[in-house]
Formats: structure tokens, sequence, C-alpha cells
């Protein structure tokens, strides 16, 4: 059977990934592409392919080194003991990866057999130039038919427990339903989650919270119990009611805030259109002279391989952590109930960083979490100061300066304040039901104004560059070093951002007013 939809839904990748499988063909005949590529193939689904997943029938690392010799590509004993390889093709715009692997039982049946799902369970045999033959013991082409997610056999969920959160994410992803008999076992053995290692729970929550629609995945985690388990402070949020102008309880609008960052994260990052509601084309209009340099900087990567945009949707499920634990009632003049959350934003930065360590994210990404979720009120508090009329400079200057305190690694990009403005946006949205919500354009004009001053060449990025040091405030003044030097420069800096000063001599000026007291 000729399998002519794998090469064409494949991308210009396919030359590079064709080179590849032929030379692994002539060396270890016959060669098997596996996986979700067979699955997307067969659905039609063109994607831009940058990993693969092969298997032979024996010597995996042996036939890999001599094809990464052959080729260029970079090899890597990925697994001795289990007999895996991997391949990497960095001489392209995104780095190519093919994992090689000796087939599980030494046949094709039982490595087949021993998969998650029926839909991944189906492989392609690749002969010179093309792949020639699918092989499905599984029915795996009619459950794909049937747009149905169902495990291989009995025991698929229970060798592997993190394929609990893999059916979610692929039943969002994909928009097919779970078979009946494997989401009962997914049910009965959910407390399994609690032996999955860190790392590949953080690994598949990265995906899941990467889907176009995370939001429905995250209803399903709740549903399943799954987020008691993994996730207990989100899932605590769940029934915390609000006080107006909120409409929804806690963990609605923090869905609600996940949509908004998907809708912000996806036209920042990955080009698509934010413009078809009005309040996406308010923020289109607004952010359009900045965004080239806020995709540049949202593209780049916190650790291994994960790109900063994609925090967004993070920091949208967690910016409300810390109201469960801070909730206050008290009764107001007309007899309701006036609910407060004083403090939630330090509890929760704080709550939110501990379950990143936990998760095993990076020193950075923990603390990038909790200095984001930490701030996230301050663009709230400004706008409501500040009304219909503009942001000061010395504003701006202070709520970057305030929101990079405790992550000082990239304080000096704004990339902190950047973060928690954009935030901000999709958080204020999600407090109304009603789109585009009240004073909205007043509140974008607000943001764009803040992430102006973080991006400008005479905004945040001027100030770091002091008209004034130290030691010359000790030379000029004959003063001792201390903390007066520190709270001197801080003022400094301030008027510097507030236009108030422009050159050193400006500067020395008002220190000695400072100084002196007549200031």
């Amino acid at each position: 059977m000729a399998m002519d939809s794998l090469t064409t839904a494949w991308t210009p990748s396919f030359p590079a990934f064709q080179a590849l499988l032929n030379a692994l063909a002539a060396e270890a005949d016959p060669v098997y592409v596996v996986g979700g590529v067979v699955r997307d193939a067969l659905l039609g689904r063109s994607k831009e392919l940058t990993d693969l997943d092969v298997i032979v029938v024996e010597q995996a690392n042996r036939v890999a080194r001599r094809v990464a010799d052959r080729l260029g590509w970079a090899y890597y004993a990925l697994d001795a003991e289990r007999d895996v390889a991997r391949l990497v093709f960095t001489a392209s715009k995104t780095p190519l990866v093919c994992d090689v692997a000796a087939m599980r039982g030494g046949e094709l049946a039982a490595d087949l057999q021993s998969r998650d799902f029926t839909v991944n369970a189906m492989a392609m045999r690749w002969r010179r130039n093309a792949a020639t033959e699918l092989v499905d013991l599984v029915n795996g082409r009619e459950d794909l038919a049937a747009r149905r997610l169902r495990r291989v056999t009995p025991w698929s969920m229970a060798d592997d427990p993190v394929r609990l959160l893999r059916a979610i994410r692929l039943a969002v992803q994909l928009d097919f339903t779970i078979e009946n008999d494997t989401l009962l076992q997914m049910l009965r053995i959910g407390d399994a989650l609690r032996l999955v290692s860190p790392e590949r729970v953080r690994d598949e929550l990265w995906k899941i919270l990467a889907l176009a629609q995370p939001e429905h995945a995250l209803e399903m985690l709740r549903e399943y119990r799954f987020l008691h388990i993994l996730l207990p402070e989100v899932a605590e949020m769940e029934g915390v009611e609000q006080s107006t102008p909120h409409d929804a309880d806690v963990f609605q609008h923090t869905l609600r805030a996940v949509r908004h960052a998907v809708a912000l994260r996806d036209w920042l990052a990955y080009e698509k259109p934010i413009n078809d509601s009005e309040a996406g084309a308010t923020i289109a209009t607004a952010l359009a002279p900045y965004l080239p340099r806020l995709r540049q900087l949202l593209l780049n990567t916190t650790a291994a391989e994960r790109r900063q945009a994609d925090w967004l949707v993070w920091f949208a499920l967690w910016h409300d952590v810390g109201k469960p634990s801070t909730r206050t009632a008290e009764r107001i003049a007309d007899g309701a109930v006036r609910y407060r959350f004083l403090g939630h934003e330090e509890i929760g930065a704080r709550l939110a960083e501990q379950r990143m360590e936990a998760l095993k994210f990076s020193r950075y990404e923990s603390s990038l979490m909790r200095a984001v979720i930490q701030a996230h009120m301050r663009p709230h508090l400004l706008h409501a100061s500040f009304g219909a009329d503009p942001l000061s400079r010395r504003a701006c200057y202070r709520f970057f300066r305030d929101s990079a305190s405790g992550n000082q690694a990239r304080a000096v990009e704004g990339e902190v304040g950047i973060d928690t403005v954009l935030l901000a946006l999709a958080d204020y949205q999600a407090i109304y039901a009603a789109s585009p919500p009240p004073n909205w354009t007043d509140y974008v004009r607000h943001a764009a104004e803040l992430i102006a001053f973080g991006l400008a060449p005479n905004g945040l990025t001027e100030t770091r560059q002091p008209l004034v040091d130290g030691h010359t405030l000790m030379a000029y003044f004959k003063l001792a070093p201390g903390p007066q030097i520190g709270a001197l420069l801080e003022q400094l800096r301030e008027a510097q951002a507030a236009g108030e000063i422009a050159t050193p001599e400006e500067g020395l000026a008002l220190a000695a007013e400072l100084l002196t007291g007549t200031v």
C-alpha cells in the first residue's frame, strides 16, 4: 500500500529526514517510522516536522552512529540499556531530531503492542525514498476514522502512568473522545500519577499548556481529579467565590485568563490573528509599534527550549493561586457579602515558585514565575490611579524597577515587567464576561505606555545607565560609602526617568539639593 500521505504531510524539513531514513534503511532494513508522525500523516495534519521516531530490529545505537558519521548528524546514546539513540541535525533553521530505537521484544508486533494508544501504534515501513507499507496491528486506523483515543492493551496505562496526561493532551489536541474502557481505567488509577517523576510531569504539562485550547485540558484534569494530585494549589481555586466586578469563581476566572493569554501568545509569537474581536483589535492597534521587539523577546528560550512566549499561559494559570488562602468576607451596607484577597499576590508568588521548583524548572524560570505573579496587580493599580490620563514616566520606571526585584538576571531588558503587562491584559479581560471590558481602550493604552517605556532607548534602558555613578557622588561631595549613596542614586534614577534631569551636571545639582534637604 503506497503511503504518499506521509511525505505530502511533511514540510521542507522532509529532504533532510528523507536522506536520514534512506541511510538508516541501507544499514538496517527494515526500518519503520512510528508514532505521532504516522498518525498525523493519516489525518492529513500538515505541520512543521522537527522530530521523528524510528525503530529497527536491533543494534539501534550502532546503526545510528554509522549513519550520523556518514551524514554529519550529531549522535547521542540516549538509552544504551534499552538501545535507543538520538540523532540531531543542526544545519537547519530549527534543529531536527530523530530517535532510533531497537524494537521492544525484538519484533514489530511486540513493539507496537507496548505503545500507549492505538492511533500511535501504527508503523510505516520505509524503503528507498518512500514509505511503502502501513502496519496496523491494533486497528489504529479505525480509531482514527472514529476520532477515538483507545488504549492498546489493558496494561498500557498502568505500565506508564504519564500516559494519563498524554491521553488528555491528545484528546484536546486532536479533538478526539476517549474510549470508555480507557477512560474508566484512567479514573481508577489516577493516584499512580504520584509515581511519575517531576520532570516527566513537567514536560507533559508544558505540552498541555502549549495547546491551542489548554483551558479544555485543564477542565478535564479538574474533572478527572488529576489536577488535585499534580497541582493542588490550582485545584483549590475551584468554588472560591469573588465579589463584583468578578462574575465567576477564581478557577473559572483563571480559565478565562488562560484563554486570553493563549490569544496573546499566539499573536505575539506565532503570528496568529488577534483582531477578530473588538478587544483583540484594540490590542493589535496599540501594540503594533512594538510588535517586532516583543516577538524578539518572546521567542527567546528560558531553559530546555522552553520559549518565553509559552510562559504567558503559565502566568495566567498561577496568577490568582494565592486567593483561596487569603480570602476574607465582610458584610456591606445592603447585606451583601464582599470578598477581599489582601496580599494574594505575595502568597501566590511563593506558592507558584515552590511548585515550579518541585517540577524541576530552572532557577531562573522559578524566580521569573514568582516575580510576575507578585507584580501582576501593579498594572491594574496604575490604571486605576491614572484613569484617562497618560502614565507618568516616573510611574513607569517604578513599575519596571519593582517588578524586577528579586529577579535581576534579566532585569536590564525589562522582561519581567513586559511579561507582567501581558499577563495583566489577559487578567483584566478575564474579570468580565462582556468583551471588550469596561474602559478597555484606556487600559490597553496604559499597557502600551508601560511596554513603550520598557522597550524604548530613552526609557528603561537609559535609566539603567545613570547620569551619575556612586564613585562620582562620593568624590564630588566627599561622602563615605554606605546606604546614603544607594538612596541618592535611586532618587537620581527616578528623576532621570521622569525627565527632570538630562545631564551629569543636572544630576549633581539635584544631588546637592537632596543632600541639603532643599527638595
